[in-house]
């Protein structure tokens, strides 16, 4: 029983151990199995992943390559347009160099026959008839005529004669002589005339206005300036009792009854200089030649001086148009108007007054000559012209002379009977 019982344990491992193998044997298949079916839905997903990538790719790729189609389709479509524009640029390039060309030509040709113009009429003038000549000479004596008539301006008419004088000279011509004499010496004339310097009168003439709008009339306005010379008068007045009081305080101080005595004197001094400084600001003495003077409003007062503006105003107009007449009556109105409404005390008054008796004595017209010998020398010039004229058509055989008869002389000048 004992070794039954010791040999059942020690067979007991032996046993079981042949039990237990088959079990793990069919474990380990179960478990490759499984193994590589995750790997086969792995390797399925994979596929299925770079399947949908790759139709991602081609799906991106076949969109970009039909906006790249696209591109090069509009690309090759403004290539077109651009040709096209170009080739229309260039025909109507070549259309406008043709139509230049032509205007070119039509210009060279315009400037050749200008050209000949200018010549044939060069010719006339220079070598042709005297009449010709004449008609010209007389045309720019006469627009020198008028430049003087009527604007007084000397510098216009001495080129109308100067040209005159240039065209004779040129022409070269004996018997006009005369003519080309008696424009030299109106020319000489005009030439030693005085002009009148119009730039320091129209300056004198703002300066009055200037004058006009800030002097001090009689009756102060709102447009009168502080004059040095008013505000100066106070302290003239003022000055002998500063002056006093000076002398006054240099003297020793009295003692007793006779420093009460003198105290009072001064004081007395004082009070009368002060009440007369007083009465004197209140009451102004003045001669005034025209009563109404007094009696402006600042409202009358600009308007005065406005007027007086204006007259400046025409004054200048009259100096350059060279009307004397005017010049004088509207600087004598405003000479009288500031010698009797404006205050003579002020500078500014004073000065404006002499400025405006002294440009109304200024004279605006220069003595200007005229054109009268050049013009009559036209005139007896166009007479002789035609005598002769008229000589040649009435004895055509003139300058044949018959031997049986004796040659009648006509005087120069003389027409036909």
């Amino acid at each position: 029983m004992s070794e039954s019982d010791h040999s059942t344990p020690s067979s007991s491992p032996d046993s079981a151990a042949p039990a237990s193998v088959p079990t793990r044997a069919q474990a380990s298949p179960r478990r490759s199995s499984g193994i590589g079916r995750v790997l086969l839905v792995i390797f399925v997903l994979m596929a299925l992943v770079l399947a949908a990538a790759l139709y991602e790719q081609n799906r991106q790729y076949l969109a970009l390559k039909g906006d790249f189609q696209r591109q090069h389709d509009d690309n090759a479509q403004a290539i077109q347009d651009a040709r096209t524009q170009a080739a229309q640029a260039l025909s109507l390039a070549r259309q406008q160099t043709a139509q230049v060309e032509e205007l070119r030509g039509a210009l060279e040709s315009t400037s050749s026959q200008l050209q000949e113009l200018d010549q044939a009429l060069q010719l006339m003038t220079d070598s042709g008839s005297d009449l010709l000549l004449i008609n010209d000479i007389d045309q720019l004596v006469t627009i020198a005529q008028q430049q003087l008539s009527l604007g007084g301006n000397v510098a216009n008419a001495i080129i109308s004669l100067e040209a005159a004088q240039a065209q004779l000279a040129r022409a070269n011509r004996p018997n006009l002589a005369a003519l080309q004499q008696s424009v030299n010496g109106d020319l000489d004339r005009l030439r030693a005339v005085a002009t009148v310097n119009l730039p320091a009168l129209s300056a004198q003439l703002d300066q009055l206005s200037d004058l006009i709008s800030t002097a001090p009339l009689l009756v102060p306005d709102a447009a009168t300036a502080a004059d040095p010379a008013i505000t100066a008068a106070p302290a003239a007045a003022v000055a002998p009792s500063a002056v006093a009081d000076q002398g006054t305080s240099q003297t020793p101080a009295a003692t007793g009854w006779q420093g009460v005595l003198q105290d009072s004197w001064h004081w007395t001094q004082d009070a009368a200089a002060q009440v007369t400084q007083d009465l004197r600001s209140l009451f102004d003495i003045r001669r005034v030649g025209d009563s109404a003077a007094l009696l402006l409003s600042p409202d009358q007062a600009q308007r005065f001086r406005e007027g007086l503006k204006q007259r400046t105003i025409t004054a200048q107009l009259a100096l350059m148009m060279h009307q004397s007449r005017i010049w004088k009556s509207e600087l004598d109105r405003v000479a009288r108007a500031i010698d009797q409404r404006y205050d003579m005390r002020a500078e500014a008054s004073r000065q404006a007054l002499t400025l405006a008796r002294t440009l109304h004595d200024t004279p605006i017209e220069a003595s200007l000559p005229s054109m009268s010998n050049s013009l009559a020398a036209i005139a007896a010039a166009r007479d002789a012209e035609a005598a002769q004229d008229d000589n040649a058509s009435d004895d055509p055989d003139a300058p044949i002379q018959d031997d049986s008869a004796p040659a009648v002389q006509t005087p120069a000048g003389a027409g036909a009977v």
